[in-house]
């Protein structure tokens, strides 16, 4: 897969690309039959609901569960990353948000970049959150919303921290989103599992409740630039701000495919 020159001034313009259908319907089922794996992990990385429900997120995946680490390299997504960044990657981190039905929670508006430059001391927004559809996404089941744009502004000041367990979220002031959404609206991000969404990382999105009975996961990897690595130090966790560092080469496209094949 390569990019246009038109799609590249278009996420340069709004901040993200969406591809429904990236992955087909069988790679898509190879990764949600992984999903499982993840979320019976005992260890910090694996956060649950506030209600002490479902889980709200799992850290780390590519490092542990083949599937996803397969797919953090095929070239479908990596080179379109390597493009957006003009330059090598590394995944500074990935996470699963499996939104499970009835018991997925809200997450207000927010930058990640605000959060990876104020924790890990990232330099620049210089990292592409890379979203991969493990469900089909649609009106009803709390779909990933974005305000277009947003990421030319810079890094919101206007913010107070969450108080969290396991993950750290920065809340942009009412007042700004209303500013932002009044300008350029509220876009949400919509398509069936295998959907992939390239979003810059200073995109202000956010998502509500998911009262449905239909789950709407979405695995994240978030690529980062090799020569903007964080300055912080290690204070957060590897599965916060990845040690790793080694430029990312592209793999095999067709190796979820393989996996299904070796599975039957």
């Amino acid at each position: 897969m390569h990019l246009s020159d038109a799609q590249i001034e278009e996420f340069d313009r709004t901040g993200f690309l969406l591809f429904p259908g990236l992955l087909d319907e069988e790679e898509a089922r190879v990764l949600k039959a992984s999903t499982p794996d993840l979320y019976e992990r005992d260890g910090p990385e694996v956060v649950r609901e506030s209600d002490g429900g479902g889980i709200r997120l799992a850290y780390g995946g590519h490092s542990f569960a083949e599937p996803f680490a397969k797919l953090s390299v095929m070239p479908r997504l990596l080179n379109p990353v390597r493009q957006l960044l003009r330059g090598d990657a590394y995944i500074h981190q990935s996470r699963l948000n499996p939104k499970q039905g009835f018991s997925g929670g809200a997450w207000n508006w927010h930058q990640d970049f605000g959060t990876w430059h104020r924790e890990d001391g990232m330099p620049e927004p210089r990292c592409v959150m890379t979203a991969i559809f493990l469900d089909d996404a649609s009106p009803v089941n709390a779909p990933l919303m974005v305000l277009p744009g947003t990421q030319r502004h810079g890094i919101v000041d206007a913010v107070s921290k969450e108080d969290t367990t396991g993950y750290t979220l920065m809340q942009i002031d009412a007042t700004v989103v209303r500013d932002y959404a009044d300008k350029n609206g509220i876009v949400p991000l919509m398509g069936p599992a295998g959907t992939v969404a390239f979003i810059h990382c200073n995109l202000v999105h956010g998502s509500s409740n998911n009262v449905s009975p239909w789950p709407r996961g979405i695995m994240y990897f978030n690529y980062n630039a090799v020569d903007n690595v964080p300055t912080g130090g290690n204070n957060r966790a590897w599965y916060h701000n990845n040690p790793d560092r080694s430029p990312l080469l592209p793999g095999d496209d067709d190796a979820l495919h393989a996996l299904a094949r070796a599975a039957e």
